[in-house]
């Protein structure tokens, strides 16, 4: 298995507040599966010391192949509903050279 590092940026004017839940509710099945062992918003600001202004989404995808990891993408409700832009992923292998308890 490898570990995926993707990048998926929200589509321009795309508003996650209505599917976020379910987004947010998608998430335990696939850490316990092993298939996500990181996933979080990134965002275009800080303001007054706190992240602002989502731009998208980090994951940390394990699968044996690119194509399968995209695939654990594309069945976010954020793809399915076309919050995420697809198009534009970034989607890679990654080796964690450390990695700190939360």
């Amino acid at each position: 298995m490898v570990e995926w590092v993707a990048i998926v940026y929200d589509k321009k004017g795309s508003d996650r507040s209505q599917a976020r839940p379910e987004h947010l509710a998608g998430i335990p099945p696939l850490v316990q599966a092993g298939k996500l062992v990181c996933a979080g918003a990134i965002y275009h600001d800080v303001i007054d010391g706190k992240p602002a202004n989502f731009a998208g989404s980090h994951l940390q995808i394990v699968a044996d192949t690119k194509e399968e990891a995209l695939e654990v993408v594309k069945n976010d409700i954020f793809a399915k509903t076309g919050i995420w832009d697809l198009e534009n992923i970034l989607i890679y292998p990654f080796g964690c050279a450390t990695r700190a308890a939360k």
